[in-house]
């Protein structure tokens, strides 16, 4: 089976979760004899419309497959108004037509544009679609408030999600409100077609499938989620490479965390230090924390946090080398995240190294730490539910020893990566069994229209001082 893979961007470019978990699942059908061709898009913004082409090779197996990338050339292509590209489907148009693929793989829109299911049926190819995040019920994606900082429990709508993502730069003040209000309706109206177009929708938890229905405003059970996991390969020995430390409730010794992820506004690391400030004794806590300091303001205003604390900054590090590195060398790990998560690879992790872990309690982390299971949660976006977690572990003798031996056992954690691409192997076939959806209308005049709105769009913003994009507050 020839099956291609589209997404928002893809390693070396870039490393989150979904682009590991989509390189992880291309490698592992490579090598089981399948074709295997990637579309991404890209930061790299070009000023002329671009297709690059490159190659991704499995260093386990030498097998290599193609990778497309699609560099958008208009400004600002990851703002909402910008979510529908008739160059960026233009060119997916043409690489399908080219690679012929048996099936689509849409793992994301963002970066390319929210019609690829449409137009893969156009082209009389069935696709799949899996769900990684909230992106289709969110404006901003993550479903995070700009200001109050906490994860928003509105259905997608008009109002307030308008006004709410226009409250990040660049703002749009040439969009009138009748116009932003078709654009949205535009946006949702798409997104309703792909989801319906698509022959599966997975997704990497139950949780995650009932939040999208939650907040689309449909039915329980609606989306018809194939629920399958991210598969994960570990060192059977990860767990004990290092051996666990001493319970600090019992001989009043130091509580060592350890924190690993981006630096970045949505993981909640701020929380974290304002859970540790709280404690009656904060200097009875050492935190390590790693992760790229992918937003240079954050990570500024969180050095300057960590002040008076004891807190050691790694820097960016690899998952392969989580077991030696300093910030697995502790009692638990924790998390601030601000994300409705869908599955919780740094759980995996957490758990593959023997730690428990303080979670917030939202998405899959509820229901994966529910009983206290290898760990427990606190209320999402509250640093003193979090201060009374580290409290408890600081405070009562035996629990850190129970957590931890209620880590659920390796083969229960996730599936390995053979259990999950065989899982996607019986999507697939099924999907393609039932063949391509009848093809949407075709869309020529709208592309026209949209094409020229972008273009008035750039034009408009260039217009624009940054005082009135957002990006400086007025002068008195």
């Amino acid at each position: 089976m020839k099956v291609l893979f589209a997404l928002h961007g893809y390693p070396p470019e870039l490393m989150g979760g979904t682009e590991n978990t989509v390189r992880a699942q291309a490698r592992a059908l490579v090598a089981r004899g399948h074709e295997v061709v990637v579309v991404a898009g890209s930061m790299n913004w070009q000023s002329e419309s671009l297709t690059s082409r490159d190659t991704d090779t499995d260093p386990t197996t030498g097998t290599s497959y193609p990778i497309y990338r699609i560099h958008r050339t208009d400004l600002y292509f990851d703002h909402w108004q910008k979510s529908a590209s008739p160059k960026a489907s233009r060119a997916f148009r043409k690489i399908l037509r080219e690679e012929t693929p048996d099936l689509v793989h849409v793992q994301h829109w963002i970066r390319l544009s929210r019609d690829l299911v449409a137009v893969a049926a156009q082209e009389g190819i069935p696709a799949v679609v899996t769900l990684h995040d909230l992106w289709t019920t969110c404006l901003l994606t993550f479903r995070v408030r700009p200001n109050a900082e906490a994860l928003c429990e509105e259905k997608l709508g008009i109002s307030p999600c308008i006004r709410c993502a226009g409250e990040i730069p660049p703002k749009t003040p040439w969009v009138t409100r009748e116009a932003a209000a078709i654009a949205f309706a535009e946006r949702q109206s798409d997104v309703f077609r792909e989801l319906e177009l698509a022959r599966a929708i997975v997704t990497p938890s139950r949780a995650h499938a009932q939040a999208i229905e939650t907040f689309l405003g449909r039915a329980a059970d609606s989306l018809e989620a194939e629920v399958i996991p991210p598969g994960r390969e570990f060192e059977s020995d990860l767990a004990s490479a290092q051996p666990a430390l001493s319970d600090p409730a019992a001989n009043g010794g130091q509580l060592i965390l350890g924190a690993w992820g981006h630096l970045d506004p949505i993981k909640g690391l701020d929380l974290v230090l304002d859970a540790i400030s709280q404690l009656d004794d904060p200097a009875r806590v050492t935190l390590h924390v790693a992760g790229a300091e992918v937003n240079p303001a954050f990570a500024d205003a969180i050095h300057r946090r960590a002040e008076g604390l004891d807190v050691h900054f790694h820097g960016a590090f690899e998952v392969s080398d989580l077991a030696t590195h300093p910030v697995s060398r502790v009692h638990a790990m924790v998390s601030g995240s601000r994300a409705h998560e869908s599955w919780g690879l740094v759980l995996d992790e957490a758990w593959h190294l023997g730690l428990p872990a303080l979670l917030p309690n939202r998405g899959a982390f509820r229901d994966r730490l529910e009983g206290e299971r290898g760990g427990f949660t606190f209320e999402s976006g509250d640093s003193a539910s979090l201060s009374h977690g580290i409290t408890r572990l600081l405070g009562e003798p035996g629990l850190l020893n129970k957590l931890r031996a209620s880590i659920p056992p390796a083969g229960e954690i996730a599936p390995t990566l053979d259990q999950m691409v065989t899982r996607l192997e019986e999507v697939y076939t099924r999907a393609v069994a039932a063949g391509a959806p009848p093809a949407p209308e075709d869309q020529s005049m709208q592309d026209l229209v949209r094409a020229r709105a972008l273009e008035e769009w750039d034009k408009s913003l260039s217009r624009r001082s940054s005082v009135e994009l957002g990006f400086e507050e007025e002068q008195s």
